[in-house]
């Protein structure tokens, strides 16, 4: 078996760069799918955000393969990333911002490292450092403090959406390790484009069987608002930030990747901020807990060799 590839200093730091940006673009899905959620069924919100994704992404993994996207692919693999992986955790998600809110649904998401931690030990055997499980822990009070000292109205009570929202980050980081481990022979661009592909395809094939049922209902609206806001979840939060989440965890892993989603109820607050709500002291100490996690992940010292979250065991 071959380990996998080193990373100098500075692609680590680029890792982070990169991942933080997506996180911060990805976090926005909240309030947009928030608005959908009044003209659209969320498992129609979600099939058009991946068929969005699927369209941008395809056209420029088709450009960066010379016309052919489809070859060499691990279908095996790809089709379970894509309709468990993508689609699961995406119907998931947008469930839970309908039924918890979008303020309340992203503070659930800073718990993303600690679901990160657990899954990457109980379901891949992978070893985990203090240090991780420390700045994880450091990093997701500042997210939770952050967006809790908003004093947002609609923050505060269990409404369901909250389980929801768990599920959604425990089947994304299932997905994201054994897509690095997994699609390994193909770039971070295919894998981004292949399981979006199959995620919203599977989505759509889907959707007639969920109205049948009676789970879902056939309620969308093609005003120009509405396209606008599917093709920006396409373009942003679908392909955009689940491009850049691949490109940054090839180099700093899954668990510490994680803890950049405590940025999520951060960016959701300054929103809300710019839409009329001052700034305060918590935001600050929030994201000064958030940065100070990060750092604690991958600078304290671990005593023993850390293995990365893409390594064979």
């Amino acid at each position: 078996m071959s380990s996998a590839p080193t990373f100098s200093s500075g692609q680590k730091l680029a890792g982070n760069a990169v991942i933080a940006l997506g996180v911060s673009v990805w976090a926005t899905h909240f309030l947009v799918t928030d608005v959908l959620l009044q003209t659209w069924d969320p498992y129609f919100i979600t099939a058009a955000r991946l068929l969005s994704g699927t369209m941008f992404l395809m056209i420029a993994y088709g450009f960066a393969t010379q016309g052919h996207p489809l070859r060499h692919i691990p279908w095996k693999a790809a089709l379970l990333l894509g309709v468990v992986g993508i689609s699961g955790s995406t119907v998931f998600l947008t469930l839970g911002v309908k039924y918890a809110g979008p303020v309340p649904a992203a503070i659930v998401s800073a718990a993303s490292p600690i679901v990160a931690a657990f899954v990457a030990r109980v379901g891949f055997r992978i070893p985990l450092t203090f240090a991780v499980l420390l700045g994880a822990a450091v990093a997701m009070a500042g997210g939770v403090f952050a967006a809790l000292g908003s004093g947002d109205g609609d923050v505060g009570g269990f409404r369901g959406g909250e389980l929801m929202i768990l599920l959604a980050i425990t089947i994304f980081t299932w997905y994201s390790i054994g897509a690095q481990r997994w699609l390994s022979s193909i770039s971070q661009l295919g894998i981004t484009a292949i399981t979006i592909m199959i995620g919203g395809l599977s989505m759509l094939v889907a959707l007639p069987l969920l109205v049948g049922l009676g789970i879902a209902e056939a309620r969308y609206s093609f005003d120009w608002e509405s396209l606008g806001y599917i093709l920006f979840l396409g373009a942003g939060p679908a392909s955009f930030a689940l491009f850049t989440w691949h490109w940054g965890i090839s180099r700093i892993g899954v668990t510490v990747g994680s803890i950049y989603s405590n940025l999520a109820p951060v960016v959701v607050v300054i929103i809300r901020m710019i839409q009329g709500e001052p700034p305060t002291i918590d935001h600050l100490i929030g994201g000064l807990l958030i940065i100070t996690g990060v750092f604690i992940a991958q600078l304290l010292p671990s005593g023993h060799g850390r293995k990365r979250l893409e390594e064979t065991p």
